[in-house]
């Protein structure tokens, strides 16, 4: 600094200072985050910089797209930075060249190698912000990335959603093979179930099969049996159907609710603007009824009363 000084000992060395040191700084963060893009171009598989290390998860995908916009941010801070920097740096340039007109010619002999020093180095300053901007394409790059990324997500959910479909066909599957299985029990269970029924009714306490006659083997109080499983079986039947019907109403309910929900607010407002246009029209119609014919807007009954008042003003107003 003390060095700069003596070379070139104008006032506005110090501002051209700081706008040098800003640049530096904004090149160095600019360095550090085309690291970084290196990094996640290695790890998508697209870029400059592959790997044969890249990334397959749809979670890391996620997070390379979340790192991306923080360098994607940071870069546009830069850039608006180096901007900034760039406008100051004109304006240095603007007021050097208006302080060599304005101060006495002595200093002026005296500065004029230092307007030359600190010209140069603005124009060098200028030229490297130029370069700046295209500094190895990097909004390019950061833009392509993120469509990459994008793109690479959207084919993982995609083979997500063609191996839950899978898994859907084959529960599909297994559920119809269960089905099959479950009219096989069905079918089975109808088969041996009058058996069963015959052997379980006839081992009842309620035949003596010991008895030399058929019509002594059913006991006298073999109509119990049917007293109690009669009404039983209809109460349970009418309860079963009972109980079948309200849940299939209750269904039902619930379903135009839900329909109701969604659609009978956009329906009633449809209606009320197909009131609103109906009525607008009516009106119109009559308004340019009325305009092209005025007896038309009184109807009949008042227009024949009309002449019988003014035929009987006519009478009574004769001699």
């Amino acid at each position: 600094m003390p060095e700069q000084f003596m070379n070139c000992s104008h006032p506005l060395l110090l501002p051209l200072l700081a706008v040098e040191i800003t640049f530096e700084t904004k090149v160095s963060h600019l360095a550090k985050n085309s690291q970084d893009l290196n990094k996640i171009e290695e790890m998508t598989g697209y870029g400059l910089s592959t790997s044969e290390n890249a990334t397959d998860s749809q979670n890391d995908y996620r997070v390379l797209v979340k790192g991306l916009g923080k360098f994607q941010s940071q870069l546009y801070l830069a850039l608006a930075t180096i901007t900034s920097s760039r406008y100051m740096a004109l304006f240095l340039r603007q007021k050097i060249q208006h302080l060599s007109g304005v101060i006495p010619e002595e200093y002026q002999q005296k500065l004029a190698p230092a307007y030359h020093i600190l010209d140069e180095r603005i124009e060098f300053l200028l030229s490297n912000m130029e370069h700046t901007y295209m500094m190895g394409a990097m909004k390019e790059r950061m833009e392509a990335q993120q469509t990459v990324l994008f793109n690479l997500i959207a084919q993982a959910d995609s083979l997500i959603n063609v191996s839950l479909a899978q898994d859907s066909r084959e529960m599909a599957v297994s559920s119809k093979q269960d089905s099959s299985a479950m009219k096989i029990i069905a079918l089975l269970t109808t088969f041996f179930l009058p058996g069963t029924f015959i052997a379980s009714f006839f081992a009842m306490p309620l035949f003596n099969w010991s008895e030399p006659e058929l019509h002594q083997v059913a006991n006298s109080h073999f109509w119990v049996y049917w007293a109690v499983t009669g009404p039983l079986t209809l109460v349970t039947m009418a309860g079963v159907i009972a109980w079948a019907v309200w849940n299939s109403r209750r269904i039902q309910l619930l379903q135009s609710r839900a329909r109701e929900s969604v659609f009978g607010e956009a329906k009633r407002r449809r209606a009320r603007e197909m009131d609103e246009k109906q009525s607008m029209e009516t009106e119109m119609k009559r308004s340019s009824m009325s305009e092209r014919d005025p007896y038309k807007k009184y109807s009949m009954f008042d227009i024949l009363n009309h002449r019988r008042r003014h035929q009987h003003d006519l009478a009574t107003a004769e001699p």
